[in-house]
């Protein structure tokens, strides 16, 4: 039952912390230019680059930016926990660990087949931060639910915690409820490249 809490308060996010919106930014250390959102209570940053046209509908590229305190963070992409694809990563290592999950009740979310996400090059963990960088396959339609990226005003909803995960090497690991969460507003038809490709090819191993 201390579970059901999990994501539950993201059902519930007040008018003013959805007031919050994204904006466009490039990552000094890759040069990749994401639309995305810092939330400036945790200092976490999430960010997305989706493809222009549908030559290549169904995936983006993302990342997360977290200060190691967090031992956990979460995007629910359709904005609620319900019924929504769930990306879920934390620092393992000197890599990132990640997990799609869905859940249909206030429970651990479990884990999700079908999207296929890959850790890019970029994505490091040092002393202070870990970043995820991502390719995110068949990651736009899910059961019961779809991400329009076309959309100018989505809501993303996140959810993190400073406590580990039970099995950080496992992608299907129990972990405990947030002890933060929130949301914003995506615009992911401006997060839409036309040098989506290009970003593809500077260079990653896929």
């Amino acid at each position: 039952m201390a579970f059901a809490r999990l994501f539950a308060g993201l059902l519930a996010i007040s008018g003013s912390v959805l007031a919050q919106s994204s904006t466009s930014y490039t990552d000094p250390d890759i040069g990749i230019t994401f639309q995305g959102y810092t939330d400036a209570t945790t200092d976490v940053t999430y960010g997305f680059v989706f493809p222009v046209g549908t030559d290549r509908d169904g995936e983006f590229i993302g990342e997360i930016i977290s200060p190691v305190t967090n031992q956990w963070v979460g995007v629910a992409l359709g904005g609620t926990m319900l019924d929504n694809l769930l990306l879920v990563a934390w620092p393992y290592g000197d890599t990132v660990v990640s997990s799609p999950r869905y859940a249909t009740s206030f429970t651990l979310p479990a884990l999700y087949a079908g999207p296929t996400i890959t850790a890019l090059p970029f994505t490091y963990v040092n002393e202070t931060h870990w970043k995820f960088v991502y390719l995110c396959r068949n990651c736009t339609t899910w059961t019961n639910g779809t991400l329009d990226s076309t959309s100018k005003n989505s809501t993303v909803a996140w959810a993190l915690s400073t406590v580990a995960v039970d099995d950080p090497a496992n992608p299907d690991s129990a972990f405990a409820k947030h002890t933060a969460h929130g949301a914003f507003y995506e615009n992911y038809h401006a997060a839409r490249s036309a040098l989506y490709i290009d970003i593809l090819g500077i260079p990653i191993i896929l």
